[in-house]
């Protein structure tokens, strides 16, 4: 089976977390694994990464991936899409000329469509292996007269060519296009369209020498993540608050398996507590302050409520991070990892002075340092911290990230890369910094999110 799956907007650290549940032994999800005997990531067995771009990641599996219950797991993935076909193209080819005799409506109805009994409703989206096909192309000196066609104008003609094929064959049909400055579908406007159930969201996912064509499986629930992140009774817009989506990608970096016990040492108002419960891990959150805990417990018992989540899967407590082993002795939990947002400092509107940013980061390193010391006291062996640590937005691409890890590799605690070094080295488009972690950030934040994974000794 070859399957496609959409890129989030940080789409190193969509790989990432991809990467770490599809290497996880978890039957439940995946038939097959990335990992061989010898525990190093093995693309040439099992699950082989096919192509790959900022877009789009396509693999192939030996058997078929429960897509439903991966789609909900995956806070970094947008859609899920089966590859169809694989199409030969010439280099000089337009995408709709390699395919004008492709969507035949046959091939639709068996291979693209669901039954429906009404009127067809498809979308068209395409989406770039190769990022030289957004390129104009050079003007040839032997043609005087040149027209140019944008690449922009591809889903209008696919898409028409289908439509047409379509009327011809007395089949009715109605087409959604992306925006003319988009190739491709956001999962609202294909959830909104119900093109899943009344007849099929259409991919072209296209190289230099191929094209893959592929039907969307699953959308990310757009609807639900809003729901989780702003119909909460409590938020702290003053300090900022990591996305439940982010918030989800840590916790599928944690390598915990269904049931274990995750720490938040600086749990704020709870998004890392509320998405580890969906995921089925028992959570536990501390802060050293009174009021977040307060809203925490407010957010947690409106979550509980709304998602049926069991009672005693979870706990709070007002504690200093650097005196949490005290917490746990008390719960007698065993912690399989700790997932966090550690303090990220003063917030700011526009970029702070140097010597505002060198106190912070000795600030935070003391702070960062002695909790690290407490953690040692509980975690186990290979027991990991997936933690947000601060950083600087100085322009787009351009940050100012913490001077030095060494507060944990003093401790016992290694640094791990986000993502194997095997697949770092394939796929050269990946934005990881030099001590291969990634930045989250937002444009209109200057405090940004360095991912940081390390693992107790």
């Amino acid at each position: 089976m070859k399957y496609g799956f959409v890129l989030g907007r940080v789409y190193t650290l969509s790989v990432a977390e991809l990467i770490a549940i599809l290497e996880k032994p978890d039957p439940s999800l995946v038939a097959a694994q990335f990992r061989g005997q010898t525990g190093e990531v093995a693309h040439d067995e099992n699950v082989k990464i096919l192509e790959a771009s900022e877009e789009i990641l396509i693999i192939e599996t030996p058997a078929a991936l429960n897509v439903d219950k991966l789609q909900k797991k995956l806070g970094g993935i947008v859609k899920i899409l089966e590859i169809v076909d694989v199409i030969k193209k010439r280099e000089q080819d337009s995408i709709n000329f390699a395919l004008k005799h492709y969507f035949k409506p046959g091939i639709l109805k068996k291979q693209f469509f669901k039954e429906y009994k009404g009127k067809i409703q498809f979308g068209l989206s395409i989406y770039i292996l190769n990022m030289d096909l957004l390129k104009r192309p050079e003007p040839d000196p032997r043609h005087k007269f040149q027209s140019f066609n944008s690449i922009f104008s591809e889903p209008k003609r696919i898409g028409m060519i289908i439509k047409n094929g379509l009327t011809e064959s007395q089949i009715s049909a109605r087409l959604v296009l992306p925006e003319f400055s988009s190739l491709s579908l956001a999962s609202v406007v294909v959830t909104k369209n119900l093109l899943l159930q009344k007849g099929a969201e259409i991919n072209i996912l296209a190289a230099k020498d191929k094209i893959f064509t592929a039907k969307t499986l699953s959308v990310q629930d757009f609807e639900d993540y809003g729901r989780r992140d702003y119909q909460r009774p409590v938020r702290d817009e003053k300090q900022g608050m990591i996305p439940p989506k982010v918030a989800q990608v840590m916790l599928n970096l944690a390598n915990c398996k269904n049931g274990d016990t995750i720490l938040d040492p600086f749990c704020g108002i709870g998004t890392i507590i509320q998405e580890g419960l969906l995921l089925g891990y028992k959570m536990i959150g501390s802060d050293i302050n009174r009021v977040a805990i307060k809203g925490s417990e407010q957010n947690l018992e409106w979550f509980r409520n709304r998602y049926k989540i069991a009672p005693g899967r979870y706990g709070l407590e007002v504690s200093d991070a650097t005196g949490v082993s005290d917490l746990i002795a008390k719960s007698k939990h065993k912690i399989s990892a700790i997932v966090t947002e550690g303090t990220l400092g003063p917030i700011y509107s526009q970029y702070p002075k140097n010597e505002e940013i060198a106190k912070n980061f000795k600030d935070l390193g003391k702070l960062y340092k002695k909790s690290f010391m407490e953690f040692s006291k509980f975690l186990p062996a290979k027991a990991r911290i997936v933690m947000c640590v601060l950083a600087y937005r100085r322009g787009k691409g351009n940050y100012e990230t913490f001077p030095s890890l060494d507060f944990a590799a003093g401790l016992g605690y290694t640094l791990v890369d986000l993502i194997p070094p095997s697949v770092a080295n394939k796929l050269k488009f990946l934005k990881l910094t030099e001590r291969k972690t990634a930045i989250y950030d937002r444009k209109d934040q200057v405090v940004a999110r360095e991912i940081v994974i390390f693992e107790k000794v």
